[in-house]
Parts: C-alpha cells; structure tokens; sequence
C-alpha cells in the first residue's frame, strides 16, 4: 500500500503489526460477551465511544510488541516459550464491566476474582518470556475484554448475570493495523485438563 507525502512522491505505507498471547474465547462466551455489551449500551444510553466488535473481543495475557511485518524468528521464539508452558485449563467468570483512566478510556469485562491459575499461566508465560530474552513490565496485565474504546467517561457496573468462560488454551495473535484487518492466529496451545477423583 502506498502514500503520497508532501513533495509528491509516492511512499510506501507500512503495515505495523502487533503480536500479543491471549485467551480466545468460543464461540458461546463470545455471544454472551456482545449480550453485555448490548446491556451496557441500553442502560448506560449509549455510551459514547467506539464499540469493539464482538469478533475482536480477547483477553491479552502478554503484549509482544510492534512489528513493520510478522517476523518469523519472533513467532518461532514466542512459539518455543508457548509450547513449555504447563499450565491447568480454568473456568473464568466475567462479572463487572470497569475502564482504565487513560487517555482513550476503555471500557472493559472484567471478573472480580481472579482464578489462581490465570495468575499462574501469565506468571509461566513471563517466566519463559524473560528468559528468551524478552524485556517485560513487572505487574501482570489487570485481566480483562475490551468491549468500548474512547468512551466519555469511566464506566463502572456489575453485569447482572455473570458470563461463564470455559479457558482450555491460549493463542499467538497477530493484529494487523492502519488499516485495521482481522485478527490472525497463529498459533494455539492447550492448557493441561483438570484431574478430577
């Protein structure tokens, strides 16, 4: 894709791409994700603000970074740390709807208690992260669906059902932008089943 600058020439534009772990949900959390949506939309009276679509909704475990491509040795890295994670598969609850108060204030699904063993899956990742060589913030991401961006205000409610999450697996998503395309999963990892008896 190109563009033209200033002395009329034509420049090529560069398709930067942002690569971030993350839980995907299915199909059936998904729709009950966009049924709260559509709640806050109605009890809130349309809340300004650019609505996620239900197709992008996902929780971002780690961001990776910023990319002009997809570099195959970063997957490949990111791929390897993935792959040596152990990890139990969980059942999260989304239970309130919170934003962050930054300058674009998004509004987000979130849960009131964290299961253990997102913690635990997150730190894992970290873990193996750093020791390939990734340079990482200290905190662990607040979990949490973007469902509004730009929003006018901070918006804070409970959902007045939960939504239950069954998370049997994580994913490696490529999230082309400007313009924005549809995301690209390119790769997927199981969590280990619980045992029960």
């Amino acid at each position: 894709m190109e563009q033209g600058d200033r002395s009329g020439t034509r420049t090529a534009r560069v398709q930067v791409h942002n690569l971030f772990f993350a839980l995907w949900p299915d199909d059936a959390s998904r729709l009950r994700m966009a049924e709260a949506a559509d709640w806050l939309r109605e009890t809130r009276t349309s809340p300004s603000g650019r609505w996620i679509r239900p197709a992008r909704y996902h929780l971002t475990l780690r961001y990776l970074g910023a990319f002009d491509a997809v570099p195959p040795e970063v997957v490949e890295r990111a791929s390897a740390v993935a792959g040596a994670v152990r990890s139990d598969a969980f059942d999260l609850e989304l239970d309130r709807i919170g934003s962050f108060g930054n300058r674009r204030i998004p509004a987000w699904l979130g849960c009131s208690a964290v299961p253990a063993p997102l913690g635990q899956l997150c730190r894992a990742l970290d873990e193996g992260l750093r020791e390939s060589g990734w340079v990482l913030p200290s905190a662990l991401p607040v979990p949490h669906v973007t469902i509004l961006r730009d929003a006018a205000a901070p918006i804070e409610a409970i959902l007045p059902r939960p939504i239950p999450w069954p998370v049997r697996d994580f994913v490696l998503i490529d999230s082309p932008l400007d313009p924005p395309l549809p995301y690209r999963i390119l790769g997927r990892w199981p969590l280990r089943a619980a045992i029960c008896g």
